[in-house]
């Protein structure tokens, strides 16, 4: 016993604990989403990206290690990400589903879902342990400027998106402007997906009534009225007949037998030239509106935009 009084006699004082590091200016960051609260202690440096993030990312030069799969051309880049978004990144979730081994492999430090809505399954079975940002609405309700502010929050640079929103704003401004005739003409958004039937959108409030409603357009009134359970059949075509139809297909055949129909070649939309065919891609992006792709699509409709700015309307 006095051989260990003598020791720590000796000793002298205990050294004193070196001061934690100070935090990065604007952090520890929490954000509340649908599934809960999540808190981002430090900027993160391993980003994985399951809903599109990565285009907002990719405009204010912040990489990604996990980027939203292709469904339609998996390994590949959507088309509008070309040039903008690294390819390296390796591409999660499309039709293989969300791989969790393959998420954690990657030892990220922050995993965006904004828009993931089957996040809460994965949530539920094997919780991830990388602080998650899931989504904070229902499908279909949050703007792309909305989530756009969450991913710049989330990362420490919500000025920076700022001001490539307003960027793409101010250029969805700029073509209202050069097409004042777009102001009040109707639209309807279709698939064609099966013989005789069609999936309609009937929902004002959603990404492409949003969109088309910068240039002053609005959703057809009968579409909204009269079209249930977003389901019409081929005899009922008329009803997607506005100044301007924006038309997919599910394949090259059904495409074939549609625009081969007498109901359809006779519509005022398909003889004015005042229908806009959308690919995959084009029906990807418009249910997934980033600062990205809002240009992209714009810039594919504009000849028909043109057509229906010039045309009396219908």
């Amino acid at each position: 016993m006095a051989a260990l009084l003598v020791l720590a006699g000796c000793a002298g004082p205990a050294p004193e604990e070196a001061p934690a590091a100070a935090a990065a200016p604007g952090f520890p960051v929490t954000i509340e989403h649908a599934l809960g609260t999540t808190t981002i202690p430090a900027p993160p440096t391993r980003i994985v990206a399951l809903s599109y993030e990565e285009d907002v990312l990719s405009r204010i030069g912040v990489a990604v290690v996990g980027r939203t799969e292709n469904y339609y051309a998996p390994g590949t880049l959507h088309p509008w990400q070309e040039g903008a978004v690294d390819p390296g990144a390796v591409p999660l979730g499309g039709p293989a589903g969300l791989e969790l081994e393959r998420i954690a492999a990657l030892d990220p430090d922050l995993i965006l879902a904004t828009n993931y809505y089957e996040l809460e399954n994965s949530y539920e079975a094997s919780p991830p342990s990388a602080p998650t940002v899931g989504y904070r609405t229902g499908w279909g309700e949050a703007t792309w400027q909305d989530t756009a502010r969450v991913v710049g929050r989330a990362v420490g640079k919500e000025a920076a998106v700022e001001q490539r929103i307003g960027e793409v704003d101010g250029g969805v401004a700029a073509l209202a402007a050069e097409l004042p005739g777009l102001s009040g003409k109707t639209f309807s958004s279709v698939f064609y997906h099966d013989a005789g039937q069609f999936t309609v959108d009937t929902n004002p409030e959603g990404h492409t009534a949003k969109l088309l409603g910068q240039l002053g357009m609005v959703m057809s009134p009968r579409i909204v009225a009269e079209v249930v359970n977003r389901s019409l059949g081929a005899e009922q075509i008329g009803l997607i007949d506005a100044d301007l139809v924006r038309l997919g297909f599910a394949t090259d055949g059904l495409r074939a037998e549609l625009t081969a129909s007498p109901l359809f070649q006779a519509l005022p939309a398909v003889r004015d030239g005042r229908v806009y065919e959308s690919d995959v891609f084009g029906a990807t992006a418009g249910n997934n509106p980033t600062m990205l792709n809002v240009p992209w699509q714009l810039e594919r409709q504009r000849e028909v935009l043109e057509r229906v700015a010039a045309s009396g309307g219908s």
